[in-house]
């Protein structure tokens, strides 16, 4: 018994040494000053997986958010402005464990500093005949957030040293953070995958503001949350879910690639939620069941009563997505924790005519691709 005891006290000694230890070597700039349009770099080190988001303040396009260094456009402000972000990161692991840690960068954003050769509107002499010199280029875009396979109109204006402008969109060259998300076409940005960049264009020696444009993925009218990193999202049990619709990012995206349908679809976010909710109590696995048996009614209007029959007679919804909401052993334990509470009682089943009434969407809404 004394060995036992030795054993777990040089275990549990060993675990917050690692959590200690691997909290001392994530390092994060938790503070940092910016202006109005700069880019901004959130930068971590130390970690072996990293995810960023966005707490409060003026909402940004986040860039490269599960790397060690995501960036953003600070928006412009007219007075001074705070965002807060905050990065989880996974530092370690432990036998099956990973160890994550969570901090908050704050970012005060002040107004932009107008220079005072930028101030003077009077122009400089330039001789008879010389081709002004190139002061600056300014990068609009028709709009930041596209959907994949999407076009947007861009932009660039020139303004030269006598302070004359010139549109020399089809002139500049691009400079794109990933080459492979979007495709540029003289004045036009084409979309090609869901991914937040950076845009900026360069004419001789000169380059011009940043933008950050979002590329989302759309189907049925369902806008897509972004992939997830793997290593943080199955750090814990809920995972990530950064749109706050009760389904993690994980088993969003694979729900919208597997059917086709937007009921089938419906149905099956509906499964996800019940899941996730009874994961997060398993001893009230008695209050939460009834949100397994609605999933379960509301999949066999759509199997037996509804004249479409838009989920075939013995496909089940729960057992295909069951794998993937139940990917780590701590997912599986939960949910055995849950069957085990449930273990005993009577459940009676319900009413076929009321089946459709547990479906936790409103069909109408979702035929017109209107999922919130």
């Amino acid at each position: 018994m004394k060995l036992l005891h030795l054993f777990l006290a040089l275990l549990t000694a060993t675990f917050f040494l690692a959590c200690s230890s691997d909290k001392e070597i994530l390092q994060v700039d938790t503070n940092l000053t910016a202006y109005s349009d700069d880019t901004v770099e959130l930068h971590a080190s130390g970690s072996k997986a990293y995810s960023w988001s966005q707490l409060s303040g003026t909402s940004v396009i986040l860039v490269n958010a599960n790397t060690s260094t995501a960036s953003f456009i600070a928006p412009g402000v007219t007075t001074q402005e705070s965002l807060v972000f905050e990065l989880e990161a996974v530092t370690a692991q432990l036998e099956t464990t990973n160890i994550t840690v969570k901090k908050q960068v704050h970012v005060t954003v002040l107004p932009k500093v107008v220079e005072v050769n930028e101030a003077d509107t009077t122009s400089p002499e330039v001789e008879q005949g010389a081709t002004p010199s190139l002061k600056s280029l300014k990068l609009t875009v028709e709009k930041n957030s596209l959907n994949v396979d999407e076009n947007t109109t861009l932009k660039v204006i020139a303004t030269y040293q006598d302070n004359t402008t010139k549109d020399v969109t089809e002139e500049v060259e691009w400079n794109l953070s990933d080459t492979n998300a979007a495709q540029i076409t003289q004045r036009s940005l084409h979309a090609m995958k869901d991914t937040n960049i950076i845009l900026q264009a360069k004419l001789n020696t000169v380059t011009s503001n940043s933008l950050a444009l979002e590329i989302y993925k759309e189907i049925n009218g369902h806008k897509l949350p972004p992939e997830p990193d793997e290593t943080i999202n199955n750090s814990t049990l809920l995972g990530i879910d950064s749109n706050n619709n009760g389904v993690r990012d994980d088993v969003e995206r694979w729900i919208f690639a597997e059917y086709d349908h937007p009921i089938v679809q419906a149905v099956a976010m509906q499964n996800a939620r019940a899941f996730q909710i009874i994961l997060v109590d398993p001893s009230k696995a008695r209050e939460t069941d009834k949100l397994m048996e609605n999933q379960t009614d509301c999949q066999s209007y759509y199997m037996h009563q509804d004249s479409k029959k838009l989920i075939p007679r013995g496909k089940s919804l729960y057992k295909e997505s069951r794998p993937l909401i139940l990917n780590t052993r701590e997912r599986n334990r939960a949910y055995y924790e849950y069957n085990q509470a449930l273990s005993g009682g009577v459940y009676p089943g319900r009413d076929r005519n009321t089946h459709k009434t547990r479906c936790d969407f409103n069909e109408t809404k979702i035929l017109q691709g209107e999922w919130e």
